[in-house]
């Protein structure tokens, strides 16, 4: 019998002897497990050593790995060696990392934590298209160098020379970028900034040139992981999407901000990951989630790290307070007034399509609400929100198959599920504060993520849920009608937001946002603050869930695109684009987002490169949003009436005498 093993390298065929694996076959897996876990060394360092001083969980770090291998293929293509890329090409992602740090990332360091994960986001977007459309979308190959080709022989096997090579390159890199941080004079700075930014400011050490070459570095050991990977992979624009996740857990496993524990992390789980695959292959996808969600649970500082956040960027905190409009305002009447009238234009002024267009805006306006309930009331990150929406949509989708097709029951089943599912998460995590919370939620929706693959008889697998019949509303009205589908939206909408704006502005509203500013004093006045907080976020996840069964009727079609980390970042994006702790302002940034969208891919393929770019600017400029806008603009007017009326009544009098 023969035995194949799939990692990333590829598959290797060996016979094991009777009874259990070969001893050639635990060699073999061993050292694929080595040369993986020096490639995640290399990726997952560069992004501790930029957290442990910056306080930045750089999103945009798996982009800067793709970049590496792109530039590896200009400069092989230009000299015709791979060793001279494996140089160079490290060295132009330094360059582009540290002039995007100087441009973006160094104007925003004194802000919270959101911002920081959103203008990384904001930058994989930008970085992504300009990659594609620079090099084209398709796979492209980086050949093994020939001297590398073939292999040796290891005791009783034979073994690549090209895994030997990254092994030792890789390893080489590693120490050297210890050796820099153990003994010399920019190591000790870098590391006592780690400690304590504000003596080491004292001191007169320009702190700013040092986030910049940390960031370059991290940068380089990215770009280099990803010269060192591109032989065993195909070169595409979307390799750093899920390399990113791995780093993730290799930082999180290793420690925030510890060198040695990402060195120790990315080792343990490349061997995991290559030895899971041969022995619980059913296993395999699931055990870096789980060991990374226990590490967090238990012990958040990681294997070998003692990062703690700094209070400073602990969670969300705003200098002014935007309070959300009621209901029963006249201006919102007026508008709901006329959002009942749209439906009339249908085929006179404007075709379905674009009724359904306005629906969707009304589904992200809705999943933007959720995420501003915990955001905006709590100050808390949740980069996991697409687990709610997801499983909102899997359960009205399952529903609609196996039970009935009543809309109504299928969206109590979606509450009820989202409602459990976020206060288990919420239970489990809400003890962390800033990006350790960020990142729990962060790999709770990545595990579902990765179970809606290995279910397919539940989920449908990489096909998604098909099937999904007509879904009704009372058994009369058919959803699939778009105008009964477009006023459903838009009353749910509208109810969510009037219940959100009446628990947000109940004593028990006023407490979370006690809580928000400042933990330990609503606890002294006797608030059970972690209690708060995950009733908070239960009705968070209800919403995210109200959100997801809508989006499964609009399209009755439902994948684990859904659950993906990338549908969090958009959420988090029409947040902030709207403004985040108004519950107003994410409606509005999620109908501008779904707008942004349609207009952009219909003029040109880059279009995210412009909603990434559109991002980064709100970042920088407009931190509040389109409702800081709007409200600085009004005051402004106001203040010009104020100023011109005693100069007019002046001219009166004096006309008079």
């Amino acid at each position: 019998m023969e035995l194949t093993t799939i990692s990333l390298f590829g598959a290797n065929t060996l016979t094991p002897l009777q009874g259990g694996f070969s001893m050639e076959l635990i060699l073999l897996q061993l050292l694929n497990g080595l040369a993986l876990g020096v490639l995640y060394v290399l990726l997952a360092s560069g992004m501790s050593v930029i957290f442990g001083i910056t306080d930045i969980l750089n999103f945009a770090h798996g982009a800067f790995y793709m970049v590496g291998a792109y530039l590896a293929l200009v400069v092989i293509g230009a000299t015709g060696s791979f060793f001279v890329a494996l140089f160079l090409a490290p060295i132009g992602v330094a360059l582009i990392g540290a002039g995007l740090e100087r441009a973006t990332l160094n104007r925003i360091y004194d802000r919270g934590p959101l911002y920081h994960v959103l203008l990384t986001f904001g930058l994989v977007l930008i970085i992504t298209d300009a990659v594609e459309f620079i090099w084209g979308g398709g796979q492209q190959l980086i050949n093994t160098p020939e001297i590398l080709s073939g292999a040796v022989q290891l005791g009783p096997i034979f073994y690549p020379k090209y895994r030997l090579f990254t092994i030792l390159a890789g390893g080489l890199l590693a120490i050297a970028t210890w050796l820099l941080f153990r003994y010399t004079k920019f190591g000790l700075i870098v590391r006592a900034g780690a400690q304590d930014q504000q003596t080491v400011r004292v001191m007169g050490v320009d702190m700013a040139k040092y986030f910049t070459l940390v960031f370059a570095l991290g940068s380089l050991l990215a770009g280099a992981a990803g010269v060192l990977a591109a032989p065993f992979l195909n070169v595409n624009p979307s390799m750093g999407n899920e390399i990113l996740v791995i780093a993730f857990i290799v930082v999180a496993v290793g420690g925030l901000g510890s060198y040695l524990g990402s060195v120790v992390a990315a080792l343990i789980i490349g061997m995991l990951q290559t030895i899971g695959n041969v022995l619980v292959p059913e296993l395999s996808g699931f055990l870096i989630y789980l060991i990374m969600f226990g590490i967090l649970l238990f012990r958040p500082q990681g294997i070998l790290g003692s990062y703690e956040i700094r209070d400073e960027v602990a969670k969300l905190s705003f200098d002014e307070t935007i309070n959300p409009i009621p209901l029963t305002d006249r201006r919102v009447l007026a508008l709901l007034g006329l959002l009942v009238l749209v439906p009339l234009g249908v085929h006179r002024v404007f075709s379905p399509y674009v009724l359904g267009l306005i629906s969707l805006m009304f589904i992200w306006g809705l999943f933007a609400l959720s995420l501003d309930i915990v955001m905006g009331y709590i100050g808390l990150i949740s980069f996991g929100h697409a687990a709610f929406f997801g499983v909102g949509a899997y359960a009205v989708g399952l529903t609609t198959i196996h039970v009935t097709n009543s809309f109504v029951l299928a969206l109590l089943v979606a509450v009820l599920v989202t409602t459990v599912l976020a206060w288990v998460i919420g239970a489990l995590s809400i003890r962390l504060t800033g990006v350790y919370f960020a990142m729990i939620t962060f790999a709770s929706a990545q595990l579902l993520y990765q179970l809606s693959f290995t279910i397919p008889e539940l989920t449908g697998g990489s096909n998604g849920l098909t099937g999904i019949p007509d879904i009704r509303l009372f058994q009369v009205i058919d959803l699939a009608n778009p105008i009964a589908f477009y006023y459903l939206a838009l009353v749910c909408l509208a109810a969510c937001y009037f219940l959100a704006v009446r628990v947000m502005d109940s004593p028990f509203g006023r407490v979370l946002t006690a809580i928000r500013e400042s933990e330990r004093r609503a606890s002294f006045l006797g608030y059970d603050a972690n209690k708060y907080k995950r009733r908070a976020f239960a009705f968070s996840g209800a919403v995210g869930g109200v959100a997801g069964a809508l989006f499964v009727t609009y399209q009755t079609f439902v994948s684990p695109n859904t659950l993906y980390w990338f549908v969090s970042g958009d959420a988090l994006f029409a947040m902030v684009l709207g403004g985040t702790g108004t519950l107003y302002g994410p409606i509005i940034g999620g109908a501008v987002l779904v707008g942004l969208d349609h207009v952009l891919s219909t003029y040109t393929e880059q279009w995210r490169f412009v909603l990434g770019l559109f991002l980064v600017l709100t970042v920088l400029f407009a931190p509040r949003g389109l409702v800081s806008i709007g409200i600085s603009v009004r005051e402004r007017i106001d203040a010009q009436r104020t100023t011109s009326t005693p100069a007019t009544e002046e001219t009166v009098s004096g006309e008079n005498q």
